[in-house]
């Protein structure tokens, strides 16, 4: 009795952990973005008068140290997601400083927020393949920026 009480104790606990690592609602690009360049088109979602959003995307890109950007604009507020070159990331206090110094004196009028955290990266550049490939309301991308946002102001 106590043999089948184990097995089907183990048993249980395997699909669970099968059923655990089942699903992933990530897109193909948001996880290729983990090791490679994924170059997303910025996103406009509305709100007051959209940005030079490609301006803002070559600029951050200009910097060196930067090999992936990705952006998005609601209303007045505009979030920049990059990525840092490995070696480069002991400098990650002074490219911030320079961006955020840079983008602000040249949009001015805009609440610029920039992030080099990789989670913030990742839900930016699956924010815009769901409003790009999936036809994503922009109601509901408006609400996923908000909580991106959030995030992004939690983690300063």
């Amino acid at each position: 009795m106590r043999k089948i009480y184990m097995v089907s104790i183990s048993m249980l606990l395997f699909s669970i952990l099968l059923g655990g690592c089942g699903g992933d609602s990530s897109s193909k690009e948001a996880i290729r973005s983990l090791v490679s360049s994924v170059d997303m088109d910025p996103v406009y979602l509305g709100g007051d008068k959209e940005a030079p959003l490609e301006k803002i995307k070559k600029k951050v890109a200009e910097h060196d140290e930067i090999y992936d950007v990705a952006v998005v604009q609601k209303g007045k507020q505009i979030l920049v997601a990059y990525k840092v070159k490995h070696m480069k990331r002991f400098k990650m206090a002074s490219i911030d400083k320079d961006l955020t110094k840079d983008l602000n004196k040249e949009f001015k009028g805009y609440e610029i927020v920039i992030s080099s955290d990789m989670k913030i990266f990742l839900e930016v550049v699956e924010l815009i393949v769901q409003v790009e490939d999936k036809g994503y309301s922009k109601e509901k991308a408006k609400k996923w920026f908000t909580k991106i946002m959030g995030l992004e102001k939690e983690m300063t």
